[in-house]
């Protein structure tokens, strides 16, 4: 019965049946054993997809939902910590992709949670999938979001306060959430990255949106602004998740004290920003030979 609410609750339309990233999926959903992080943050992703708990003193907050199959995996995460989904009072979404959206209204119901996600965002949230790109083969369950958000805006809960960044390309409304952290006596700056891939999509003569390569250089040089040295990516490989949770566990075992949080890395986050640029500008100049070839045709 399960099943077959979530198949009434996706949208229907030509092309659904065929899933570019059916394999992939099988890779991300991987369980991942859940950890703490730094300071209040804790991991309760999948292997590749990944999910964040946040604890404050009136409940948690709960950043991304994965993939609709995950979204049993994240709950029990949560409850292998000890903890409740019942007690997640705010949920955050990063961006309006199916691998990080498409747990969002199992996670939501089941907690009674509030969805907070960018204004730009909250029409694909709502209408289950995106219209561009090779995601936009693959919907996902429909979700209301309870609170759209500008860039700068805020979200509270027990006194932790988590700051959007709005850096449209990768979906109109991506978002990077930032928060302060503690490690021991040290002060930490966190950066959910939204993430700023090409991911296949169109960046030329894209009628769906028509600004995108614009956005993506705008949203570039806005990234280079940010100073983190904590990344918390929407993907495990662009963290170097599995290394740094393994780290982690080994340290815990062997009772190392006073060893370095391997997710504190100064400058990684740059170097992922730079790299993710290239690579659009890359994309981004062939696209733009193959429409001048197909023009001339």
């Amino acid at each position: 019965m399960a099943a077959l609410a979530l198949l009434l609750a996706m949208p229907s339309f030509a092309g659904a049946q065929t899933d570019p990233f059916a394999k992939e999926r099988i890779a991300w959903n991987k369980p991942q054993k859940p950890f703490r992080v730094i300071d209040n943050i804790y991991y309760v992703g999948t292997a590749g997809v990944s999910a964040w708990l946040i604890f404050t003193l009136q409940g948690f907050i709960l950043i991304d939902g994965g993939l609709p199959e995950s979204a049993p995996l994240i709950e029990a995460n949560i409850k292998t910590l000890g903890f409740d989904i019942k007690d997640v009072r705010l949920i955050l979404n990063s961006h309006a992709h199916f691998d990080h959206a498409g747990g969002l209204a199992r996670l939501k119901k089941n907690s009674g949670a509030r969805l907070i996600a960018s204004a730009a965002d909250k029409p694909i949230l709502e209408r289950g999938r995106v219209t561009f790109g090779p995601s936009a083969a693959v919907p996902f369950p429909r979700v209301s979001v309870d609170r759209a958000i500008q860039d700068g805006d805020t979200a509270m809960l027990g006194g932790v306060v988590l700051t959007a960044v709005v850096t449209p390309g990768h979906t109109p409304g991506c978002t990077n959430w930032t928060m302060p952290a503690v490690e021991g006596t040290a002060d930490h700056s966190v950066v959910f990255y939204c993430s700023m891939t090409v991911a296949g999509n169109p960046l030329v003569n894209n009628k769906a949106y028509p600004g995108i390569a614009e956005d993506y250089r705008k949203s570039f040089a806005r990234l280079k602004k940010i100073d983190a040295d904590v990344l918390l990516a929407a993907h495990g490989e662009q963290m170097g998740l599995a290394r740094k949770a393994a780290t982690m566990a080994a340290n815990e075992k062997n009772k190392v004290l006073g060893a370095p949080n391997p997710f504190v890395v100064k400058g990684e986050f740059q170097r992922l920003v730079a790299a993710q640029e290239k690579a659009f500008e890359a994309e981004l100049k062939k696209q733009q030979a193959e429409a001048a070839a197909a023009a001339k045709k």
